[in-house]
């Protein structure tokens, strides 16, 4: 392998690469249209590299850089082109493409470079990729528009979990632009009290006694109405507000409930939801604790709950954090509960109160179908674990009457109750005040 100097521009100068490459694009595009055929563009980008670089330094990242350039460019043809245009991303021309399986079989080759294992040093590595793919002239007319659409496909494979490639389409630039409109005006929802609570019932289910309550939060966009919290919550963890908006709604939250239980209302405890982007912040179980002294709540009251995937990363972290988090007598449950992968061991030496069981697995539920098989395992290895098993999304009398005969203690869900703003709690409490 080269040493990485000896390349020098042709490689470590990222801002002259870019400019080669506008040249050589525009250029190509030319020629293209001249003789009315596609030229074919991929952005390339390296799903895992930070890991790398993190694990093993920088001097192997950058060996594993020039190793990648290398491999690609062996897999394309004289009229192609390449360029490493920022950190770990490539852009590469396909400078004459007549039909769509050319394009295809182009892509598949540069997909089994990352097959082969990365030989560094004595460090072994394996690593994927991200590719989005577009075509001139349906994808952009000039070189600019071309990167710019290319570059939506290769987010696009990343959003999917990488180690795929997409291609261009107008249904999927209108999903990116509305996606970046909703990114951006995420930023101005918390100052301009779009961002708002409600809160869910959660009943024990042979009884109807209301348990607990779920706080849930709501985007009501001036323009487009309410925005999905799958669609959102998303966004705000792409772009780094979602400790903002956790730690309002964390507030939000302990005040309410202390208005609540100074009323007499304190039979139920309020859970709220937290991501793992908040838990990885090392001040956040401390800015929890600062809330509920400055709110004057205690813990015990609270539930936290999490995702079980989120336990998939950084477990050994989580587990130590929530130990600490637990001693103060904070609830932990873990959400969407049968949709990840937990170890059970995990399961085991956390410090958890309840599991809540996914929605989409108690939806129409009947007996005997796949779902009921996974429901009532489920209620198995809760009640087995010691823990409450919460059923979600439970929206008809026999969704209801399943688990409860099936011996599942507690649920929410519309049948039973829709989410209520504050007000509304404050009504529905009132009416069933013992």
């Amino acid at each position: 392998m080269k040493p990485l100097e000896v390349l020098n521009d042709k490689f470590t100068n990222t801002d002259k690469n870019r400019r080669d490459f506008h040249q050589v694009a525009n250029q190509k595009i030319a020629h293209a249209k001249q003789h009315h055929h596609r030229i074919g563009l991929l952005l390339i980008n390296l799903d895992n590299f930070q890991s790398i670089n993190i694990n093993y330094g920088q001097s192997i990242g950058d060996k594993l850089l020039l190793e990648t350039h290398e491999r690609l460019a062996s897999c394309l043809s004289a009229e192609d082109f390449i360029s490493r245009i920022d950190g770990d991303e490539f852009v590469i021309i396909l400078g004459n493409i007549t039909t769509a399986k050319e394009a295809q079989a182009a892509i598949r080759k540069l997909l089994k470079c990352f097959k082969i294992k990365y030989s560094l040093d004595g460090t072994s590595a394996r690593i994927h990729a991200s590719i989005g793919a577009a075509y001139y002239p349906h994808a952009g007319k000039d070189s600019h528009a071309l990167l710019e659409s290319v570059a939506i496909c290769m987010l696009h494979a990343k959003s999917l979990g990488g180690n795929n490639c997409q291609h261009y389409s107008e249904k999927l630039r209108k999903k990116h632009q509305k996606e970046s409109y909703l990114e951006n005006a995420l930023k101005f929802a918390l100052e301009n009290k779009e961002l708002f609570l409600t809160y869910q019932p959660i009943f024990n289910l042979p009884t109807k006694e209301m348990v607990g309550m779920e706080a849930l939060l709501r985007w009501r966009h001036p323009i487009l109405g309410l925005v999905p919290p799958d669609v959102f919550i998303g966004l705000a963890e792409k772009n780094g507000l979602i400790a903002t908006i956790g730690e309002w709604a964390l507030q939000v939250v302990c005040k309410q409930a202390k208005e609540w239980y100074n009323t007499g209302y304190n039979h139920f405890k309020i859970s709220f939801n937290i991501s793992s982007n908040q838990l990885l912040q090392k001040s956040f179980p401390q800015k929890m604790m600062t809330t509920f002294k400055d709110t004057l709540i205690p813990s015990h009251l609270l539930d936290i709950e999490l995702t079980e995937t989120a336990f998939l990363t950084h477990a050994s972290y989580f587990e130590t954090i929530l130990k600490k988090m637990a001693k103060t007598g904070i609830g932990i449950t873990i959400d969407d509960f049968g949709t990840g992968h937990s170890s059970l061991l995990r399961l085991k030496n956390l410090p958890i109160r309840a599991l809540k069981i996914d929605k989409s697995f108690v939806l129409n539920i009947t007996p005997h179908s796949f779902n009921a098989i996974i429901v009532n395992s489920l209620i198995n290895l809760g009640g087995k674990l010691g823990l409450n098993v919460i059923a979600e999304g439970i929206e008809t009398n026999a969704d209801l009457q399943f688990l409860i005969n099936n011996g599942c203690l507690q649920g929410q869900g519309y049948y039973l109750c829709k989410p209520l703003n504050a007000k509304q709690m404050t009504t529905f409490l009132k009416k069933n005040k013992k």
